[in-house]
């Protein structure tokens, strides 16, 4: 099952077609036009004799009508030798549909990506494939450490806050950078970043926003508006108390849809009838970064006081 740092990025590269054709020519020294139209092509690639093959993201440049060239975009957390001869086979597919250039790119966050060689073949009987891809990891994504200089492309710096988040500069800097932008485009921003970087840079990153964010900036009430504005009738009618209460039960119900995370009736009552400001704080710090509903509690329906 993907994990939310790949679901992530490729939400992030869908949003920015962009983003995989400039690192294309940036890193891989590949001369593609700049003039052309991109969109997304469907990722079940099939071939002659109905095997099928998935890709994360497939962009094609060019009209529809006439495609110029296709992107292979891959997204792997930990890249292996398995993941890059499977794509071989798949550009391939591709390349036999469309009778155009096909490109792969692979962006990575694993720390271990320079050890695989950009260069793959497959050989069968007389027939050799060869795949030259761009492999973009850590090493080929720069520690950006100014938030001006993060300012002067969004697009990087989430990419380095997703590869060297776990250094501190790097997350002040992004987050100072947050504090810059507008509230709209810095809970964007936020929320693919959180969701892309390792465990260790999320938990720096949520560290950080407490000593440089004030509570009420507005990006980080953007964060939450959908989930306060819920609890904002229910407020009105039973106190201020209940109403942020209910405003921040919302906003924990709002981050774990987000995630696309199944919220059982129990656990729904729960979080929705608990009036503890503190406690609803901590499961919606945790919702963050949560891969299940039981990741909020800290075992069964044990209530908790702090951290």
């Amino acid at each position: 099952m993907p994990s939310p740092r790949h679901d992530a990025l490729n939400r992030l590269i869908r949003d920015h077609l962009d983003l995989p054709i400039r690192l294309l020519r940036e890193v891989g020294g590949i001369a593609l036009p700049t003039d052309a139209p991109l969109w997304v092509g469907p990722g079940d690639l099939r071939d002659r004799i109905s095997r099928e093959m998935h890709a994360d993201t497939v962009v094609f440049g060019g009209p529809p009508q006439d495609r110029w060239f296709s992107t292979i975009v891959e997204v792997e957390t930990e890249m292996s030798e398995q993941k890059l001869q499977q794509t071989v086979e798949a550009a391939e597919m591709l390349r036999l549909e469309t009778r155009k250039p096909v490109y792969v790119i692979f962006i990575t966050p694993d720390p271990g990506a320079a050890r695989f060689t950009e260069r793959v073949e497959i050989s069968s009987g007389c027939l050799t494939i060869t795949m030259q891809s761009v492999i973009v990891g850590p090493d080929r994504i720069p520690v950006l450490t100014d938030s001006k200089q993060m300012a002067a492309d969004l697009l990087t710096a989430a990419l380095s806050v997703m590869a060297h988040g776990h250094l501190q500069e790097v997350a002040e800097a992004f987050i100072k950078l947050l504090t810059d932008l507008p509230a709209d485009d810095a809970a964007s921003l936020f929320g693919y970043t959180i969701d892309m970087a390792a465990p260790q840079a999320r938990r720096l990153l949520e560290e950080t926003v407490t000593i440089y964010i004030p509570e009420h900036s507005p990006w980080a009430q953007n964060l939450y508006r959908k989930g306060q504005a819920a609890g904002l009738e229910e407020g009105l009618q039973e106190g201020e108390h209940r109403g942020r209460a209910a405003g921040e039960a919302a906003s924990v119900l709002s981050v774990l849809r987000f995630r696309g995370i199944d919220v059982p009736l129990d656990r729904h009552q729960q979080i929705t009838t608990c009036t503890d400001l503190a406690l609803l704080e901590v499961w919606l710090r945790r919702a963050l970064e949560a891969t299940h509903i039981d990741d909020l509690f800290d075992d069964g329906s044990e209530s908790v006081v702090g951290e």
